[in-house]
């Protein structure tokens, strides 16, 4: 599985994340935001409210890093639920669009959106 695959899953496909992995992204997005803080009341108010988690079920996602647990869920994603995912590739160069409904590649610029015909 390519990073790209894997992205365009995590981000277009994320309904498609189990409850644990979700908590898991969750966690890494609020570990972002509070990088720099020590133990704030912020910090605790995010533990509070279960945007960050000391379960140890949940952190073993993140355990080997951010883009293996994307390149983990993808791949669960694709083996347990292959048919609701949708690769949108460019007629021409087959490569990813950057949406499931993009009409326009973003490598080559071909156009498949179609045709208006004037009724005149």
């Amino acid at each position: 599985m390519t990073l790209e695959k894997a992205e365009y899953i995590f981000v277009h496909y994320s309904n498609l994340l189990s409850l644990t992995e979700k908590k898991a992204l969750k966690h890494y997005h609020s570990t972002l935001k509070l990088e720099d803080q020590g133990n704030t009341p912020l910090r605790r108010m995010y533990m509070k409210v279960g945007w960050l988690t000391d379960d140890p079920i949940v952190l073993n996602y993140l355990s080997e890093g951010y883009i293996q647990f994307m390149l983990t869920c993808a791949e669960r994603i694709l083996t347990e639920r292959p048919n609701d995912v949708l690769f949108n590739l460019c007629p021409i160069c087959k490569k990813l669009a950057r949406t499931p409904h993009a009409k326009q590649c973003r490598h080559c610029g071909h156009n498949w959106h179609p045709v208006a015909i004037d009724p005149n």
